[in-house]
């Protein structure tokens, strides 16, 4: 199955393994797909997002950066795990829910990076 935009969908998914906002993972709430590999693949996603997220926060707090190195061997594989992902879609509806799902958390991982607003004082 193709993307609509397969650069964009590949940027989008790699933008998402290394960045991150606060996030908690349900599985009940993660994407199905006909084939299991995928739901795997974003099952664990999710997880790396997560785990990310909590890394990211408090290398940011406390200057430790043990735990983002530790993930490393995870997003390496989880790049290699979704060089298969598209194959595996089997309609256009997989597609479209895939290509939302990575959306939603490539927003969770820009919005962890940016500065909290501050009230503006006068």
């Amino acid at each position: 199955m193709k993307f609509s935009n397969p650069v964009r969908f590949l940027a989008s998914a790699l933008i998402v393994l290394f960045g991150l906002s606060s996030v908690s993972v349900r599985a009940d709430d993660l994407p199905k797909f006909s084939d299991p590999k995928v739901t795997a693949f974003v099952t664990q996603y999710a997880q790396l997002v997560t785990d990310y997220v909590q890394a990211y926060k408090k290398a940011v707090n406390t200057k430790d950066l043990s735990q983002l190195v530790r993930l490393k061997s995870q997003v390496n594989q989880l790049q290699k795990d979704l060089k298969e992902v598209p194959e595996r879609l089997s309609t256009p509806e997989e597609v479209q829910r895939f290509e939302e799902f990575i959306a939603a958390y490539t927003k969770i991982m820009v919005d962890v990076t940016q500065p909290t607003p501050t009230p503006n004082s006068k």
